[in-house]
């Protein structure tokens, strides 16, 4: 049989998923819970520590009673009046204490003297050990203590002193009614108390909320609040005006690069259909057809190879932070490189040379590691003059972690106002873009270097003493970890 469905419509209101109710339930739950366990210890604790002070109040009245036995039997003739003047000082103890129901018993030897009318019949006929002088006990819900006494005369008195549990108890419970409606204030503050607590807390986050709701791929500027407490939620919008700082950069970083790839692609193509165009307006010779597809050739063959060039930055890109099992070494790539470079290099005159003190071993990927070899390589080829010189290195950093390779030519340099961009994508200097004859790239070359390199966790930077002085470009790569030998 299904549990009855209860339907409040105040309940339905209280939006019960949302993290501020969720802080309120928790934080009430604790709070009181632990005001239970709290009220639970301090009745266990008070009620503990009576019953001892109880035990220890009862031991001492018993004492003071024997040290009365001792006062009133100074005599062996007058036995009968001390024994009657101890009753009566046992009856006063009694009636003074009648508000706690004290009763008191006085035995000798197994015979009962006097007792108070109130002396439980478990106790009243409970024989005396008369190993133990004195002692203190609970029977029947009542804890009493008994003192062995030795008169003068030689009698063997005892005498016993008790309450019941009950007054102890009802001393409990008036403290437990007294701190009920304690208990019950916090139940009714916490949740309040919680709520708004929880609201405090999660104002930041429901700042954070509004303003992601604002974003917009075509609208980054909008950066969440900061209180500068520098608490947990301080720096959870920290971190995340970082992370929108760098989504700004990657969308502004692809528009450009969408901008200046259109820019890039247009002009190939506007030569290509102005070529065409002539080409079909009218009636030419063989050579004058032949020279316009020569020319629509070149062009092709440059967006071709500015496609290849966009794919590869693409694929460089989507395998960033990659893990190479792969390793190869740097020193056999930069010299298969500049032999496959070295039949242009020796037509135009260029000396090549290549300085390298051992292998270096990398983890890597030796094909994009190839590319960005050639890249370099083909670069100081084009911006290098016939008769030149361009000087390759590899060599190991002085705290052996590191491969060093630098690609050096005495050709056109850079402009110290260009070096912070010669990295970025279709990035052309002027002066590299008057090339006087030479085959011109898409500006992708240096830009793909650097992914690649950044991929394989090293850097790369160019330095340049001015236009005219030539470049030299250095690629820094983490070297493999030597294997440890086996013992």
């Amino acid at each position: 049989m299904p549990w009855p469905s209860i339907d409040v419509p105040l309940l339905r209101l209280i939006p019960w998923g949302s993290l501020r109710v969720r802080l309120t339930l928790l934080n009430s739950a604790a709070v009181l819970l632990a005001m239970l366990v709290l009220l639970f210890t301090v009745r266990v604790g008070v009620r503990e520590a009576l019953f001892r002070e109880t035990a220890e109040t009862l031991l001492g009245e018993v004492r003071e009673v024997a040290m009365s036995v001792e006062e009133f039997h100074p005599k062996p003739d007058d036995i009968v009046a001390s024994r009657d003047l101890l009753v009566a000082e046992l009856r006063r103890k009694a009636e003074s204490h009648r508000d706690r129901s004290w009763f008191l018993q006085l035995i000798d030897g197994s015979e009962t003297v006097w007792a108070s009318p109130n002396c439980p019949e478990a106790i009243l006929h409970l024989p005396v050990d008369e190993s133990v002088k004195e002692t203190v006990r609970r029977l029947a819900k009542h804890r009493w203590a008994r003192r062995l006494i030795d008169t003068r005369e030689g009698e063997k008195l005892a005498v016993r002193i008790g309450m019941a549990d009950s007054v102890i108890e009802q001393d409990v419970d008036a403290m437990t009614w007294f701190l009920l409606p304690i208990g019950i204030g916090f139940t009714l503050l916490t949740p309040l108390a919680g709520y708004w607590l929880a609201l405090r807390v999660t104002q930041p986050i429901a700042g954070i909320l509004k303003t992601a709701g604002r974003l917009k791929p075509t609208k980054l500027g909008d950066r969440l609040p900061t209180r500068g407490t520098k608490d947990e939620l301080d720096q959870l919008s920290i971190t995340i005006n970082r992370l929108l700082d760098q989504v700004a950069r990657h969308v502004e970083q692809q528009q450009q690069f969408v901008a200046d790839a259109a820019h890039e692609l247009r002009g190939p193509l506007a030569a290509m259909q102005n070529a065409l165009e002539v080409a079909t307006a009218k009636d030419r010779s063989l050579d004058s057809y032949q020279g316009t597809l020569e020319e629509t050739l070149g062009e092709t063959r440059h967006l071709t190879k500015l496609a290849n060039d966009l794919l590869l930055l693409a694929e460089v890109g989507n395998s960033l932070g990659s893990v190479f099992d792969h390793v190869c070494d740097l020193e056999q790539v930069v010299r298969q490189t500049a032999a496959m470079f070295g039949g242009t290099a020796e037509e135009r005159s260029i000396a090549m040379t290549i300085q390298s003190n051992g292998r270096a071993i990398v983890r890597g990927d030796e094909r994009q590691l190839r590319q960005v070899i050639s890249n370099l390589v083909d670069n100081a080829l084009r911006f290098t003059p016939e008769g030149g010189r361009i000087d390759l290195a590899v060599a190991a950093s002085q705290s052996k972690t590191e491969a060093v390779v630098t690609v050096t030519d005495n050709g056109r340099g850079v402009d110290e106002e260009h070096l912070e961009r010669v990295f970025d994508r279709f990035f052309q200097a002027e002066a590299a873009r008057d090339r006087g004859g030479i085959k011109r790239g898409g500006g992708l070359g240096l830009s793909i270097c650097r992914s690649i390199v950044e991929r394989h966790g090293g850097r790369i930077g160019l330095a340049s003493p001015g236009v005219g002085r030539g470049v030299t470009v250095t690629v820094v790569i983490p070297l493999r970890p030597a294997r440890r030998q086996s013992a």
